[in-house]
């Protein structure tokens, strides 16, 4: 019998190798692959909640902070909850703002000579709060169209749940209907005078979604304007054609917003913050947008990854890596639950070895207020974002 060599040792290691290869998906080789490389142009984007936007020094400082450690892109929240942290001839201005402060004007005016592109971030369907709900205001939604929100299964507006109910529901608020004609027209209304009246890079889509939905319980919304609609036309409905249509209306706003872009300026960005879970995305909140990319009306959609565990984070990429839209996808990283270090490396490697557009961080908060205390060292971020 003959001995076994280094060579035959070597072969060996090398048969294994291959096997070990050839037996990962699509997303583990493209890990493997990765050689540490920084892409050209990448986008590194930060989403700032519009809490940070209550004065003039607060939002000087966000900038002074993207412009230090190399975000590129602000992700500019200016509708929170049916309300505008903008100057606005038909939205009710936002409370919490002071008076004379114009949110996005000042961070436009601070960004562009740094080079910071600037996209205004609308929460689309989530129109109140459980608080705005109960007790809304003269000229909030909830008070001047109550018919415009979402009714569950047995015909109870949103609008009606407590604040246990809205926990229970493990939803955030009152939602509006996206099926509505009249929604979906005031939906535009308001990105319109948003696109008009201020020198914005892009919009960005949020709430770009049902509430969650469950078949067999009470939380299932939006049948009712469904059936109605469907009524005279010979479609059958069953939960599956009832899920297609809520998927629809969903897409037919995106495709709208992005049409209503194309025309007013089509330099400009659409993107929108997704579900990056597929059993969720596309069957409970009726959001297809793998759908929006691939029919070519959604520019970049932010996959909010907010894990704490590479595990978890690598079964979402293996659900929707596609080499045909990778490239828009931008990762979005929640460093407002501090992972652990390791997890926000990870997901920066897993975006660059899957060509994606870029990164973004979530939320400004926690990583501006963080870099007093060395938050930036301790994520790697001043080596994985130069």
């Amino acid at each position: 019998m003959k001995s076994f060599t280094h060579s035959n040792l070597f072969i060996l290691i090398l048969v294994i190798a291959f096997a070990v290869l050839q037996s990962c998906t699509p997303y583990q080789k493209a890990l493997r692959a990765y050689d540490g490389h920084i892409p050209e142009n990448e986008i590194r984007a930060l989403w700032i909640v519009r809490d940070q936007l209550v004065s003039r020094s607060r939002i000087q400082a966000i900038v002074a902070f993207m412009h230090k450690w190399g975000f590129n892109t602000a992700i500019v929240q200016v509708r929170g909850r049916g309300d505008a942290w903008y100057r606005s001839d038909f939205v009710m201005r936002a409370a919490e703002l002071p008076d004379g402060l114009d949110p996005l004007a000042e961070f436009i005016r601070a960004a562009h000579p740094r080079g910071i592109t600037v996209h205004a971030w609308i929460n689309v369907f989530f129109a109140a709060s459980p608080e705005q709900a109960a007790n809304p205001p003269a000229n909030h939604l909830a008070a001047r169209h109550p018919d415009w929100f979402l009714k569950d299964k047995s015909g109870r507006s949103m609008l009606s749940y407590t604040v246990a109910e809205i926990e229970q529901a493990q939803t955030e608020g009152a939602f509006l209907d996206p099926a509505l004609p009249a929604v979906q027209k005031y939906n535009l209304r308001v990105s319109q005078e948003i696109l008009t009246r201020y020198k914005v890079d892009g919009l960005h889509l949020d709430f770009i979604r049902y509430p969650w939905s469950r078949p067999g319980t009470n939380y299932d919304y939006g049948r009712d304007t469904i059936i109605k609609q469907q009524a005279a036309s010979n479609i059958v409905l069953n939960a599956e054609s009832l899920n297609e249509l809520r998927r629809k209306a969903v897409s037919d706003m995106v495709r709208a917003y992005y049409q209503q872009i194309r025309r007013l300026n089509p330099k400009l960005i659409l993107s929108a913050a997704v579900w990056p879970n597929y059993q969720k995305s596309y069957h409970q909140i009726f959001q297809d947008f793998t759908g929006w990319i691939r029919g070519g009306y959604l520019d970049y959609a932010y996959l909010m990854a907010y894990y704490t565990s590479e595990t978890v984070h690598d079964s979402r990429m293996e659900a929707f890596y596609d080499p045909l839209i990778n490239s828009h996808f931008i990762i979005g990283s929640g460093l407002y639950l501090m992972p652990d270090p390791e997890v926000v490396v990870h997901q920066i490697r897993s975006a660059r070895a899957i060509g994606a557009a870029g990164v973004s961080i979530f939320r400004a908060r926690e990583i501006v207020d963080g870099a007093r205390h060395g938050i930036m060292a301790r994520y790697r971020l001043v080596d994985l974002l130069p």
